[in-house]
């Protein structure tokens, strides 16, 4: 069984949320966009200790348009879905009988944790539901939601600092909360042992022999296969869900997390990061014993924390091959280029709600994944993270655009706007992810046949949307012919080194400039001239286009 969707109302920083979640659900967003609300509302509602958590009047949303008014309620809903028809008669959710809901075939759960604010307390009720959200009323709620915490709780792993923790049985301010487990249990010798191992694998990594790495690593299977079953139910009766269709996979699936750990080729430092990794998901647990039967959640936030990119690629590697349902946050670019697309969920807020911008199977053909996955996630990861898309022709544009911005006092990346060169890669599929992932965009077109084809296209994507807001055609053949036109004349025959008095076509002038000297550096001086010119010479078109994409990016805010 797993989680398939949660629902929140008036929770900390989210005012409202929808979020259905695959096996691997990858969370990206700016900062106070509901990320952290997000994983503590799972965290508290699936703590590995099963206790219920008391909710405070801190819980509650503050709505800072409207005056900080707090919300009154709060809401959260979880849906689940067993994964395969007749997986509700398994042993471990028979008990669940009463509580069942049948939807397309599958069987579902549905808990709803609602508190409100009445004469300054607060009153929390917890209840299993209808799918038309009505309670079901049952003796023993409170019994079998405890059992439900118990079967799938959330393991919660802070970052990939965890690695270089000194003493592992303290608390550290970057680090996973660990509470110290209870005395004189073979397992605390066990980790004890372990976390030895790890110690000296960072500070003394010559000393720690083949011998004793590969006892640690027997050590782990046995601790994560006691305290989490790590290993797939062998009873399974389906075959496992395609999680990833829109791209093919490259790993192999039937090594486990502990088969890579004893490739020969895997090195020392590599070794340790997994270790430390496997060994921090150990401890996540608490001073909790999970059961057996658990299946828990794993929450990875941010786990490209302090990891080398090389490293970063073979935890990846290592953590897609758990097999558990998993949850990420990540703000890199590296690791953004590796994940599969549908696992990808972009939250944006909005003053209304939290707003869940993702990618489903069938949005996207094979052609339009293969042009998205070299020219955006191979080259460009870093433009999912990106508020507005600045769409141009060539390389050029690249550049001056991005100069231009400064010398109007704009920085465009920290304004969070990707200039993106898409001639290689194509309009259509750019346009259509980037209205998936709730990126805003802006085309500044060529006004020769191309360019006005791309134009074309433009047109017919836009929808509601007016022309004005996505689409800027030069008034010129390209941008070099335009600057030319708009004083821009002495420069290009300096660089093509031909004189004023040499009545030259101003085609031929440009075409000896560009043979001359490299794209970057046309672009380049181009922006110094216009630096260094005693008037103002930034085409009007071009603040125009500058001040548009802004004005875009800061309307997200």
């Amino acid at each position: 069984m797993h989680l398939e969707r949660i629902e929140i109302a008036g929770f900390r920083g989210i005012k409202r949320l929808s979020l259905s979640f695959n096996e691997l659900t990858v969370l990206i967003g700016e900062n106070a966009w509901g990320k952290s609300s997000l994983l503590d509302a799972l965290s508290l509602v699936l703590c590995p200790s099963a206790e219920f958590y008391e909710m405070k009047f801190s819980d509650f949303h503050v709505d800072h348009v409207i005056g900080n008014e707090r919300a009154s309620s709060l809401q959260i809903v979880l849906r689940w879905h067993e994964d395969y028809q007749g997986e509700y008669q398994a042993r471990r959710y028979r008990a669940f009988d009463s509580f069942w809901i049948e939807d397309n075939h599958l069987k579902h759960l549905y808990v709803q944790i609602d508190s409100q604010i009445a004469n300054d307390k607060i009153i929390t009720h917890r209840h299993f539901l209808h799918a038309d959200g009505r309670i079901i009323e049952h003796p023993d709620t409170d019994k079998f939601l405890r059992q439900l915490m118990v079967l799938h709780p959330i393991v919660r792993i802070r970052d990939a600092r965890h690695v270089e923790v000194d003493n592992p049985l303290t608390t550290t301010a970057h680090n996973i909360s660990v509470v110290p487990p209870a005395k004189n249990r073979e397992s605390d010798r066990i980790q004890r042992r372990l976390d030895n191992t790890c110690r000296r694998l960072m500070t003394q990594p010559g000393h720690v022999s083949a011998a004793e790495i590969k006892s640690s690593i027997s050590t782990l299977r046995s601790l994560v296969d006691h305290y989490f079953a790590f290993a797939p139910h062998s009873r399974s009766k389906a075959q496992p869900h395609c999680y990833y269709p829109l791209q093919n996979q490259h790993h192999d699936h039937s090594l486990t997390p502990f088969d890579q750990l004893i490739q020969p080729t895997m090195t020392k430092q590599a070794k340790l990061i997994l270790m430390g990794l496997l060994n921090a998901y150990i401890r996540a647990r608490g001073p909790v014993d999970l059961k057996r039967i658990s299946r828990p959640i794993m929450i990875l936030e941010d786990p490209e924390g302090r990891l080398h990119p090389i490293m970063l690629h073979q935890a990846w590697a290592f953590i897609q091959n758990m097999p558990m349902q998993k949850i990420l946050t990540t703000n890199s670019p590296e690791l953004l280029s590796v994940v599969p697309l549908t696992t990808i969920k972009r939250l944006q807020r909005t003053p209304q709600k939290t707003v869940v911008h993702s990618i489903n199977n069938g949005e996207l053909n094979k052609d339009d994944i293969r042009k998205v996955t070299f020219h955006v996630r191979m080259h460009r990861p870093s433009a999912f993270y990106a508020r507005v898309w600045l769409l141009v022709e060539g390389e050029t544009e690249v550049w001056l655009f991005n100069e231009m911005a400064q010398l109007t006092g704009y920085n465009l990346a920290a304004e969070g706007i990707h200039v993106i060169e898409f001639a290689q890669s194509g309009l259509k599929p750019l346009i259509k992810l980037a209205r998936l992932l709730g990126i805003e965009w802006h085309l500044v077109a060529d006004g020769d046949p191309a360019g006005r084809k791309y134009a074309d296209k433009v047109r017919l994507l836009l929808k509601t949307d007016s022309e004005r807001e996505r689409l800027t055609v030069l008034p010129a053949k390209d941008i070099e012919h335009f600057l030319f036109k708009k004083g821009y004349e002495p420069l290009f025959r300096q660089l093509a080194n031909i004189s004023d008095n040499d009545q030259m076509p101003i085609r031929k002038i440009i075409y000896r400039a560009l043979k001359k000297h490299a794209k970057p550096d046309i672009a380049l001086a181009i922006v110094k001239y216009t630096q260094e010119a005693e008037s103002d010479k930034m085409p009007l078109l071009i603040r125009w286009v500058l001040k548009r994409v802004i004005i875009m990016a800061r309307g997200i805010i």
